[in-house]
């Protein structure tokens, strides 16, 4: 029975620090909803030694091993050769991937070279694991005896295609109704530190097998509650979850992996509300986050970035004197920023956002991170300044999710 996984993550570029590795958080937080625990997860460089003592040490911490990256055409993807090596079983070319290969090539009018047929070797006896959205497909060997391990592409919108199609019903399968069964919940909170997240939930009364489980990823900062034990933990767990929800009340702006954007869509297609955005500061990140969203087209009119006064003036209707007396980070500004878009577009909100991004531009008055943002809606029109602290990325992320939440504070009412 699979209990305990090792991820693993292959190439000099997550080593060096010039890519981070997000394909391990997403296999582990897979694994997690299926009541793998995670041993390890390690990363190495694309060097011989290091992938076969990589393979070593997974192999006697795990029940399974998942590892991503380096199954490509160029001389430093090693991963698949390493392997082979490390079983003891030769590289045998599939010539049913190397022909799709080629197909594939030759339908984009990319020029085949000879050392595309290495994404075609596997070790001997492997099992192929397709890859939808790219060319480099995976396999699945068996190592330290009876160990799976599944080896995905390193290109992240690849692994998880791999990941979710073929990895995890496998070992779903594989567990079954096993006793260990976990339950679990993700809270997504807003508007809480993280060590004030920890002091106002650690009076919760857990059952010995429960765990509480923090990650704060900018903008997002999320809550996880597990209860292991299989159906007769499940009134605990039901417990736990409403005694969540009513210490931390409206700082949960969603249950599961839901993002931001993703909850002020389905609320504004409940409300039947649509929403155009005016932007200045955050440079159109909040339209960008909406419509990364498929199907937001049912609710969001579109919007405008108005950095310059003189965009502020033509595109939005601000008036000459309001930019002149209060400045383009003011409430006045942020109001008719708000109503000039509502009435441009027709939509039933506007959604305005001014302010200092910096790391230049504040002043005294307006320090760097000031920002006014403004809500217009039928029988509401209303401005509030908020201040944001860190560089100016951090800002910007900062005031893109306070305005998707005001907003939903103000839906779910």
């Amino acid at each position: 029975m699979i209990h305990n996984a090792v991820i693993l993550s292959t190439g000099d570029e997550l080593t060096t620090g010039k890519v981070v590795d997000t394909n391990s958080a997403v296999i582990a937080d897979q694994l997690f909803s299926l009541g793998v625990k995670v041993a390890a997860v390690l990363k190495v460089g694309d060097d011989p030694n290091r992938l076969l003592w990589a393979f070593a040490r997974a192999s006697e911490l795990g029940d399974l091993i998942i590892g991503s990256g380096g199954l490509g055409p160029t001389a430093d993807d090693l991963t698949t050769e390493m392997v082979a090596q490390f079983i003891g079983r030769q590289l045998i070319k599939d010539e049913q991937v190397a022909g799709s290969l080629k197909t594939r090539f030759e339908a984009r009018g990319i020029p085949w070279t000879v050392n595309n047929l290495k994404q075609a070797l596997f070790p001997e006896g492997a099992t192929i694991i397709p890859n939808p959205v790219g060319t480099a497909p995976g396999f699945q060997v068996t190592v330290a005896g009876d160990k799976p391990l599944f080896w995905l592409s390193g290109v992240p919108q690849e692994m998880k295609a791999m990941l979710e199609g073929t990895v995890i019903p496998w070992i779903a399968a594989q567990r079954g109704t096993d006793s260990s069964e976990i339950y679990a919940r993700t809270f997504k909170i807003y508007g809480l530190t993280e060590s004030k997240l920890d002091a106002l939930v650690k009076p919760i009364a857990l059952p010995a097998d429960g765990r509480l489980s923090f990650r704060a990823h900018f903008p997002d900062l999320t809550l996880r509650l597990a209860v292991n034990g299989g159906r007769e933990r499940e009134r605990a767990f039901i417990a736990c979850c409403e005694r969540i929800r009513g210490i931390l009340g409206g700082h949960i702006y969603a249950e599961g992996d839901v993002t931001m954007e993703e909850r002020v869509g389905q609320l504004l297609l409940q409300r039947r509300q649509t929403l155009a955005l005016a932007e200045s500061c955050t440079g159109g990140l909040i339209s960008r986050r909406i419509t990364r969203i498929a199907g937001s087209s049912a609710y969001y009119y579109g919007g405008a970035v108005t950095y310059a006064n003189e965009a502020k003036i033509n595109f939005l209707g601000v008036t000459p004197a309001t930019l002149e007396k209060h400045g383009a980070v003011s409430e006045p500004t942020a109001l008719e920023m708000s109503q000039g878009i509502r009435e441009r577009t027709g939509a039933g909100i506007g959604l305005s956002v001014t302010g200092v991004a910096g790391p230049s531009g504040g002043s005294p008055e307006k320090p760097v991170g000031t920002v006014w943002m403004s809500i217009a809606l039928e029988g509401r029109h209303e401005a509030r300044q908020f201040h944001f602290h860190g560089d100016r990325e951090r800002i910007i992320q900062g005031a893109s999710q306070a305005a998707l939440n005001w907003l939903r504070t103000i839906l779910e009412t």
